[in-house]
């Protein structure tokens, strides 16, 4: 056996990243949060990064504007002339240009371009288009930590998550309020929830009459009466009862109950094959519940003592005080990276950034020390090589906002009935529809979404939220596609709908899909119902 070293030729094929690529993906994937913590301490080691502390000129952008006056580089035979690709460009237009970086392909950086005017503009095309004369962070309440939040803020961040159904919609402005107003409805009501995470009248332990709350909204009186117990909920205005629903939705579940029996029952309704004798015994025996009587319980709902145990010992899952568990938690604290706006029929994207962002730039002490012909060879290797990692931190996060923003516009192009009607109007789409159309790499357009959020009229969602799947209407390759938001609305429209008396099954609701031109198998109405709506079977919504 021959075991010296021996020369051999062979063909292999790998991919190697260049640091600058390899900087781009990583600015890529962070989410807002990481990437401010990533520039922060970059700027700390790095000499020739700082952040510019002095006022900026932002270049006033408006979407009332002439198109050819948002870019000064625009020219007006090359405008798209789809209207649906914006006044800001073409996805055509932007994606050579996002594209060449992201791809690996780079060019030598001009040094004199850098040092000369602190950064360069060529690699970032949404740049002096992200910038306005009124910053839009300034409009968003960001979080600025994620520990140390009360009760009502955490619950505030699920009311911005919110996102209402078609129907619900349709049903407040029937009753003349508009979305705005119902958020305020919800909003007045977390701010009526004591710290163990149930509604209270904030003024019943002073007796005064002059300390009730008198508001020119009728639907807050309204509010103010169902929490003093003189009107009840299922009595109320509709406005008032979804409010409250919509609150009691919120996580950890049980939060906005009335009292420790409707807390119990939201969370026994929420947990999927929860035990239909605890919850007929929270519901109609509560009382002797209280008091352990089993025998009065087992009577009563003509069933054995033991079965009686068995169910109250399910009850043990529940947790009596969920304010408590939510004050005391590590709350996800979610920043939005962009902002989708309506103008005239045109749907703009608006990037978020942070004045640390919008500012970072290369240091112009260090330009001396390269011209310098008296400074040693060693300085000047130090400082070239600061700069061009500084280099590649600046383009990899400008590559970063126009990426996020060249993929949002893409999304709103396919998906434009949710912005005009709504979530059940979101189409069947993937990841490979919008790297086509903006010329990018679907890994590229996976890290774009993960966890980046937009502001939409409907409220805050995830990027990757807008890709969902669909169930053809056929077996034919050209067969119509449902998409899964149209269905789901579908079905719990069916559910809100059914006769509580008799409730419908999954196959039940498969028909009545069908008659609406809906045609999904009884699995996926399953499927959906549990998965999605986490809406509990059949026999346990019986009343």
């Amino acid at each position: 056996m021959n075991l010296g070293m021996q020369a051999n030729i062979g063909q292999t094929q790998e991919q190697t990243l260049s640091p600058a690529l390899l900087q781009s993906v990583k600015m890529l994937q962070k989410t807002s949060q990481e990437l401010e913590t990533a520039i922060k301490e970059e700027v700390e080691v790095n000499p020739l990064l700082e952040v510019d502390d002095g006022d900026f000129d932002d270049q006033d952008v408006s979407v009332d504007k002439d198109p050819e006056e948002l870019d000064p580089r625009a020219d007006s035979d090359d405008l798209p002339d789809d209207i649906e690709d914006m006044a800001r460009g073409s996805l055509d237009d932007t994606a050579d240009v996002d594209s060449s970086y992201l791809d690996g392909e780079s060019s030598d950086v001009n040094w004199d371009s850098y040092l000369g005017d602190g950064t360069s503009y060529d690699d970032a095309p949404f740049n002096d288009l992200n910038s306005g004369g009124k910053d839009p962070d300034e409009d968003w309440d960001r979080p600025i930590k994620d520990v140390g939040k009360s009760l009502q803020e955490q619950l505030e961040d699920q009311l911005r998550l919110w996102n209402g159904t078609r129907e619900l919609q349709e049903q407040l402005q029937e009753n003349g309020v508009t979305e705005e107003h119902f958020r305020k409805l919800v909003q007045y009501l977390i701010n009526s929830i004591n710290d163990d995470g149930f509604l209270c009248d904030v003024n019943r332990d002073n007796e005064s009459e002059a300390m009730i709350v008198q508001s020119d909204d009728k639907y807050i009186d309204e509010i103010e009466r169902v929490l003093r117990g003189e009107l009840k909920l299922e009595d109320a205005s509709l406005p008032v009862r979804e409010a409250v629903h919509v609150l009691q939705s919120f996580k950890p579940s049980g939060i906005g109950a009335r009292d420790q029996r409707e807390c119990f029952l939201i969370q026994a309704y929420a947990i999927p094959n929860f035990p239909s004798l605890a919850i007929r015994i929270l519901e109609e025996e509560y009382e002797n519940l209280l008091q352990l009587r089993y025998a009065k319980i087992a009577k009563a709902l003509n069933v054995s003592a033991d079965e009686v145990k068995t169910a109250v010992a399910s009850l043990s899952r529940l947790r009596p005080h969920p304010g408590f568990q939510l004050s005391h938690s590590y709350s996800h604290i979610i920043n939005a990276d962009l902002k989708v706006v309506e103008k005239k029929g045109n749907y703009e994207v608006v990037c978020f950034k942070t004045k640390m962002q919008k500012s970072l730039r290369i240091n112009q002490t260090y330009k001396a020390i390269l011209t310098d012909p008296s400074a040693s060879k060693q300085d000047k290797e130090y400082v070239k090589a600061q700069l061009a990692k500084a280099t590649d931190l600046i383009k990899a996060v400008d590559n970063r906002f126009s990426t996020i923003e060249l993929v949002m516009r893409a999304i709103v192009k396919r998906q434009r009935g949710f912005f005009e009607n709504g979530p059940a109007f979101l189409k069947p789409m993937i990841l490979q529809d919008v790297a086509d159309d903006v010329h990018l790499a679907v890994s590229t357009v996976q890290r774009a979404t993960d966890q980046k959020y937009v502001e939409t009229p409907y409220g805050m969602y995830e990027l990757k939220q807008f890709f969902t799947s669909g169930v053809k209407q056929g077996s034919a390759p050209d067969a119509e596609e449902v998409g899964s938001a149209q269905i789901i609305d579908a079905i719990k429209t069916l559910i809100d709908e059914e006769d509580k008396s008799s409730p419908l099954s999954d196959q039940d609701i498969s028909d009545e899909l069908l008659k609406q031109g809906i045609k999904v198998a009884r699995r996926t109405v399953a499927k959906y119902r549990e998965k999605e709506l986490k809406i509990l079977p059949k026999n346990q919504r019986k009343r």
